[in-house]
Parts: C-alpha cells; sequence; structure tokens
C-alpha cells in the first residue's frame, strides 16, 4: 500500500508543480506578494522532502542526511497543519458569507478531506521513515 501511496503522491506532486508554472496565468505571480511567494516557496521545499521521505520509506531507501528525517517530520506536522486550518479557515469563510451563484462548498469540502487524507499519510510515512532510520544501527564500512 505505500509503495502505491508513495507513487501517487509524487505523481501529485509533480501534476501540481506543472499546473503551478505552467497554466498559471504571469498576471497572477506578478500579484503575489513578497511574503506569499517566499510562502509558495517554502511550500515547494517542504513537499519535495516529503516526497522523498515518503518514497524512502515506501521502498526501503536511506536516504542522507539520516538524522534529517526524525525532525523534519515535525516541521512537516506543523507546515500540514498550517495549510488545513488556511483551507478549512476558506472553507469556513465559504459557508459564512455565501456569494449568489457560488457553487463551490461541496469542492471545497472534498477539496478539504483530499488534503487531509494526503496530508496525514503523508507526514506517517515520513514520521516512520525518520523513526525507522533512527532506530537502525549505524552501516558499518
Amino acid at each position: 500500500m505505500w509503495k502505491a501511496f508513495a507513487v501517487l503522491y509524487g505523481l501529485l506532486f509533480i501534476f501540481m508543480l506543472s499546473s503551478a508554472f505552467v497554466t498559471l496565468p504571469p498576471e497572477i505571480a506578478v500579484q503575489l506578494s513578497s511574503a506569499d511567494r517566499a510562502l509558495f516557496y517554502a511550500g515547494l521545499a517542504v513537499e519535495f522532502a516529503a516526497m522523498i521521505g515518503v518514497f524512502a520509506y515506501a521502498f526501503g531507501l536511506r536516504v542522507p542526511p539520516l538524522s534529517f528525517w526524525r525532525p523534519f517530520s515535525w516541521v512537516l506536522a506543523c507546515w500540514c497543519l498550517y495549510t488545513l486550518m488556511a483551507d478549512a479557515w476558506d472553507l469556513v469563510t465559504l459557508i459564512s458569507s455565501p456569494q449568489p451563484g457560488d457553487e463551490g462548498l461541496l469542492s471545497a469540502s472534498l477539496g478539504l478531506l483530499f488534503l487531509l487524507f494526503l496530508s496525514y499519510f503523508g507526514w506517517l510515512g515520513v514520521w516512520r521513515y525518520g523513526r525507522r532510520i533512527e532506530q537502525q544501527p549505524a552501516a558499518m564500512g
């Protein structure tokens, strides 16, 4: 199951990355503040590292630096909580002040559930990988 999840997680990451850079109009990128741009690139780095950690856990790889993965799992947990809270806030805003002709409530709810699923299993894979690496004795040689 973890191998299938890792492959789907990686494919989804590549799809989202390509859609963010290819299909996004340049006008939107210009309108982003420097803080939003920094948040986007920080999220990109965290999600890329998470994808590597999930792959390493699923396929039994040893990805250096080995001492990185355990603390990174907690950074990833904070990042997942941040993104989930931001999307939940958007959903609450959508519920509390619906606009005429706005049918996005169902898609926003399903998107939040999908993000919760991905975030939890992504974090769990990285956390388990960090625990596995921490418990293994150092390789001699």
